[in-house]
């Protein structure tokens, strides 16, 4: 069965700059926020054959599936979308503002947030009745979170998995502080022991 078409048209790779703006060309989309395997064949979106990227195209947001483990698509549009607000996801400090870093508490707020989702089990509606059942949370229990875009239909994979990280580092952090104590308490215990032989 085929599966809807999920990536956002505006997720676009860059594509060459020295073009007429007003041109129809083929950019590559970025596919999926993370690769792990490919995913399609999208509905209404052909495989690719002779498109290449940056090539001049007739029909403005036409389409065309490259097949790869990113689900990369080609798109054909007159400007370059990643130069437009929501373009593809980058983490480069040079393309954010307003950054902070999250203090000890605030991480251990998110590691909370992560270790309560409820975790669950689920067939989409369109899936096959023997197709292999997902894995994750269920948005509607998770109102608000870092882990759900701003629409609030859809999961924010980086903000998940950087939740997860969260609670990752809180862990490490509590590990730390629990071997430093043990580690004291080593350094009493010789020292009381030393003592006693002495005496």
């Amino acid at each position: 069965m085929k599966r809807a078409l999920l990536i956002p048209l505006m997720f676009v790779a860059a594509c060459p700059t020295d073009v007429d703006p007003t041109q129809l060309r083929w950019y590559t989309t970025c596919g999926s926020p993370a690769c792990g395997g490919y995913h399609g064949p999208f509905d209404g979106v052909p495989e690719c054959t002779s498109e290449v990227e940056g090539d001049i195209c007739a029909t403005a947001d036409a389409r065309c599936d490259l097949v790869n483990d990113c689900d990369v698509l080609l798109a054909c549009v007159s400007e370059d979308p990643t130069q437009q607000p929501g373009g593809c996801p980058i983490s480069r400090r040079k393309f954010k503002r307003d950054i902070h870093y999250l203090d000890s508490a605030e991480r251990d707020e998110a590691a909370k947030q992560a270790l309560s989702m409820g975790l669950s089990t689920w067939s989409y509606n369109w899936d096959a009745p023997d197709a292999r059942r997902h894995l994750g949370f269920i948005i509607d229990d998770q109102e608000g979170s870092r882990a759900v875009t701003g629409d609030g239909d859809h999961v924010d994979l980086y903000g998940y998995t950087s939740l997860t990280l969260a609670a990752v580092q809180a862990d490490h952090a509590r590990l730390e502080a629990q071997q430093a104590e043990i580690d004291a308490l080593k350094a009493e215990l010789r020292e009381l022991k030393a003592s006693l032989r002495a005496r």
